[in-house]
């Protein structure tokens, strides 16, 4: 529409933004991507709030045992505080291992695929060993077999290993259910293990492989005494595996230390966060995030997070 002022100047459009990141625009609204925003200015207060709502919803995600994405968090949690994101993590991060006794760990930088880790020792290293505990057994059968083959097994090998358990595709089995679907869909989607087709394989073949998950819930060291506590073998009598498993507890110690390095100057403070204690558990207890909804200490934490409480 045609509008002048008293003077018969004619008019702009009038254009309003508002809080929400919407502009008007006559009648029109047109919604302004959080990342064109001016990012909202550093709280505190808001950012622990954040952090806050993000162990929580780490630990719920973390249930199915499938990556969770930096992007997620993003759109569910941290919203327009994008640009603190590293902040918010850090609180995060602090509270998951001081209070439930798991490492939040980035697992694939260039997809920002992130996983919790148990920092308490198991038989086999995997995460949720007392929930899932004959899975996980027919996952360290899987990841043995792997690393004894060189570190790749074709589907072929892996079935031959399966069927001597009395496991069979197609068969649906009393604990696992479908175990083809488990292992080619389950394990893959929570990074346990990867599935690829054999290049140029006519008709197609496929070989498993450790997925990244596997690197950094268990090692090759406890996998090899796992075969060979099967096989009631020495680990050395596998002289070449052994070397290997070696290798990589070597290397998997630098990059403990460097972590644990990077924690100590990250964890100042300023980052602390209000960690409940819990009447029911006795002085040093441990909480395991796979038991969170029994407990009444996560409901005060919760309560914490909704109130962004700090110390």
């Amino acid at each position: 529409m045609d509008r002048r002022n008293d003077y018969g100047y004619r008019m702009p459009t009038f254009q309003s933004k508002h809080s929400n990141g919407e502009e008007k625009s006559g009648n029109n609204y047109r919604r302004i991507p959080w990342g064109r925003r001016p990012p909202p200015p550093r709280d505190v207060a808001i950012l622990q709030e954040r952090a806050n709502k993000l162990v929580k919803y780490l630990l719920v995600k973390d249930q199915t045992k499938i990556p969770i994405k930096r992007s997620d968090m993003l759109k569910d949690v941290i919203q327009e505080y994008e640009e603190y994101f590293p902040e918010i993590i850090e609180r995060a991060s602090y509270a998951l291992e001081k209070m439930f006794r798991v490492n939040l760990k980035e697992i694939d930088k260039q997809n920002s695929l992130y996983i919790l880790i148990s920092t308490q020792e198991s038989s086999a290293g995997i995460l949720g060993t007392t929930k899932d505990t004959p899975k996980l057994g027919l996952l360290m059968v899987i990841l043995s077999v792997i690393f004894m083959n060189g570190n790749k097994a074709s589907e072929a090998v892996i079935w031959e290993v399966l069927r001597k358990l009395g496991l069979r595709p197609g068969v649906r089995h009393s604990l696992f259910g479908e175990v083809r679907k488990l292992i080619t869909d389950e394990f893959v989607k929570q990074k346990y293990l990867e599935y690829k087709r054999v290049p140029n394989s006519r008709p197609p073949e496929y070989e498993f492989f450790w997925g990244l998950r596997s690197y950094h819930e268990t090692s090759k060291m406890k996998v090899l005494k796992f075969a060979c506590k099967v096989q009631k073998k020495d680990p050395k009598d596998w002289a070449a595996q052994y070397r290997e498993a070696v290798e990589m507890e070597v290397q998997a110690a630098a990059v403990a230390v460097a972590e644990a390095e990077a924690r100590a100057e990250i964890y100042s403070p300023r980052l602390r966060i209000l960690l409940v204690s819990c009447s029911s558990f006795s002085p040093g207890a441990l909480l395991q995030p796979w038991n969170l909804c029994l407990h009444s200490s996560l409901s005060s934490y919760y309560q914490s997070a909704e109130s962004g409480d700090t110390l």
